[in-house]
């Protein structure tokens, strides 16, 4: 179990340095073979697909976790009808938003968009976008069978397969259509690749659909929809908080809270490297219904979580101002007060990760997700209240008490679920 949570880490690290990467990249190479508001016209056409990318209202997710408890226990019947449920409803779901999307793209009077070429390249890019959702289910498959290091990176892969398809449509052509078509070919390749691979080994989970089951998919609708919640939570508390400093205090004050929360969040994400490495091993545990093992890996991980999130704080604290000075060149300060406020709510942030992962790699997250929203809420909330009176201090001291509060909710409801009887309920009939 070490050997693949640490392999588990250094597929999240790889997959990290390959969006960090890929973002440092990306600019100045569109920028030397196009103008700005060429790359301007290119970033409208790829974030209208980003919206598909919850098509699949988190099926795939639910049906690895259940998957992954079911091969926990043996029990290879339900693995493969999960499985093949799964695979029946992203198929059915994949077919119907291509066939209506693809209509509207090219016919419906798109006042941005006229000309053919942005067109072929919106379809492509939501195609693509519709086969990395598919791809998922071969990502399920290796999570299920101790492989999850694997399936990241091959994930990771063909991320980085995608975005070379789109850098060599750019250098050799320089359409839009160019450039998504080229990204497209290399996604579709790589989700050829993942299918295969994903076959590989004497696991026993099969593709087709013979053993799909509409009673399957309805058990985990629930928790595949409760799923959403989280991006949503975060989308509320994020851009609803830069909104919020915006709109109080102006635009220079959204640089800098943006930039300080930019510093802070490497704590949460290094701590993120971790819980999703472990994610798997919980489902599996809880399959097993090893209740011991569960209890000694619950404890020492969230410890662990704990002391990393705090420890990473700290020393971003230290950094910062090395940080700030490099990174914008003095043009964002260095506020103390305000730098520790936002990694206290770092380090909350990045405590509770492992609870809440332990939540959701189970399928018992329903509960945490409404709390979740209901944070988000309350962050933004308090935020308008304390901001007009401590200004910026007020915003994260808002943001800094929400997260206490979901952090709270969510080890009361983690330590319930170790300790309550989640391993008699952890798969639902």
């Amino acid at each position: 179990m070490k050997r693949r949570v640490i392999a588990g880490m250094s597929a999240n690290s790889f997959g990290m340095a390959i969006t960090i990467g890929i973002q440092l990249v990306s600019l100045p190479l569109f920028l030397y073979f196009w103008d700005a508001a060429t790359y301007g016209v290119w970033l409208m056409l790829s974030a209208i697909p980003a919206y598909l990318s919850m098509a699949d209202v988190g099926m795939v997710t639910a049906a690895g976790n259940k998957m992954t408890m079911a091969m926990g226990k043996g029990d290879l019947i339900e693995t493969n009808r999960v499985f093949q449920s799964a695979q029946l409803f992203m198929s059915v779901v994949c077919c119907v938003i291509a066939i209506l999307t693809i209509p509207v793209i090219f016919y419906a009077p798109l006042p941005f968009f006229q000309s053919v070429d942005m067109r072929v390249a919106l379809s492509a890019l939501c195609i693509g976008v519709l086969a990395a959702l598919f791809g998922g289910l071969s990502e399920a498959i290796f999570k299920s069978t101790k492989r999850y290091a694997t399936g990241t990176m091959l994930s990771n892969y063909v991320r980085l397969g995608e975005w070379l398809g789109y850098m060599t449509g750019l250098v050799m052509v320089g359409s839009f259509a160019a450039v998504a078509l080229c990204g497209l070919a290399a996604r579709l390749i790589g989700t050829l690749i993942g299918v295969q691979l994903s076959r590989r080994g004497n696991h026993g989970i099969h593709w087709g659909t013979h053993a799909a089951e509409r009673a399957e998919i309805r058990t985990m609708i629930k928790p595949a929809v409760s799923f959403m919640a989280f991006p949503l939570a975060n989308a509320l508390s994020f851009q609803g908080l830069t909104l919020l400093v915006g709109a109080l205090f102006g635009p220079i004050a959204v640089a800098l809270f943006n930039t300080y929360r930019t510093i802070a969040r490497v704590a949460v994400q290094v701590t993120a490297i971790f819980s999703h490495a472990v994610w798997p091993e919980f489902s599996r545990l809880f399959g097993q219904n090893a209740t011991t093992a569960i209890h000694q890996m619950f404890r020492r991980s969230t410890l662990l979580g704990a002391v990393q999130a705090f420890f990473l704080s700290a020393i971003l604290y230290g950094a910062a101002p090395f940080l700030l000075r490099i990174w914008t060149n003095n043009s964002i300060e260095f506020v103390p007060s305000l730098m520790m406020l936002m990694l206290l709510y770092a380090g909350v942030a990045g405590a509770w990760h492992i609870p809440r992962v332990l939540l959701m790699a189970t399928n018992q997250h329903v509960g945490l997700a409404y709390w979740s929203l209901a944070a988000a809420v309350l962050s933004v909330g308090l935020a308008w209240l304390l901001g007009g009176v401590l200004q910026l201090n007020g915003i994260v001291l808002a943001m800094l008490l929400s997260e206490l509060f979901i952090a709270i909710v969510c080890a009361w409801l983690a330590y319930n679920a170790v300790t309550g009887g989640l391993t008699r309920k952890a798969i639902p009939q």
